[in-house]
């Protein structure tokens, strides 16, 4: 099969995967960790129907911290070698990608790396739909912003769960899907990123 679109998703960072963009020139590698034994059967129920568009492989890492990194790295390297003048999207928060991504593109390779699936054109007006839905995103990123930028950036939570709770009590929220949209959001509009499995803040440290 000859695809368009090539993504390749960190199963370790990131677990949501929308099916919904699958086409016959959109080939999708989902690469797993070794240590990933939990993986939900409706998820695979929905990859499924997809035959060889997605494709599924688990890595064995010896114990190694980032050796799905690297296999994410050596089949990039090897779409592209192979297919130069294709799209490759990485599907990961870590921003660890993206001193190779700059490079690449650098060279004339169409590649680059998403946060979220909403950032794909093929979903973009989904994402957008609802009357006042980006003006209430904004109040919501602003309000959650505003109370974080008050806070010592070392005193600021480190992990995503750390951040889902500092949000459900900063906006009284209990339901964990909508603290999920939430921090997506954050991602999408680059308040916050992933290092080395830590969250990091776009925004001035409070004197």
């Amino acid at each position: 099969m000859d695809y368009d679109t090539y993504i390749l998703v960190d199963y370790e960072n990131v677990q949501d995967i929308n099916t919904d963009i699958i086409t016959e020139k959109i080939k999708m590698l989902i690469i797993v960790g070794e240590n990933q034994k939990k993986i939900s059967v409706s998820l695979i129920q929905k990859t499924q129907p997809y035959g060889d568009s997605i494709e599924w492989m688990q890595i064995r890492s010896y114990g190694k911290k980032n050796a799905l990194d690297f296999f994410i790295v050596y089949f990039l390297g090897l779409y592209t070698a192979l297919q130069k003048n294709k799209e490759f999207i990485i599907y990961s928060k870590d921003t660890g990608y993206d001193p190779l991504i700059e490079y690449l593109k650098s060279k004339s390779y169409n590649v680059r790396r998403i946060v979220s699936f909403k950032q794909l054109d093929c979903l973009a007006l989904d994402s957008q739909n609802g009357t006042g839905q980006n003006d209430d995103h904004a109040e919501t990123l602003s309000k959650i912003r505003e109370n974080l930028n008050k806070v010592a950036a070392n005193k600021r939570p480190k992990s995503k769960k750390g951040l889902s709770g500092h949000i459900k009590s900063l906006l009284k929220i209990k339901q964990d899907d909508d603290v999920d949209r939430i921090i997506e959001e954050m991602f999408i509009q680059r308040c916050i990123y992933e290092e080395n499995g830590r969250i990091k803040y776009i925004f001035p440290q409070t004197k």
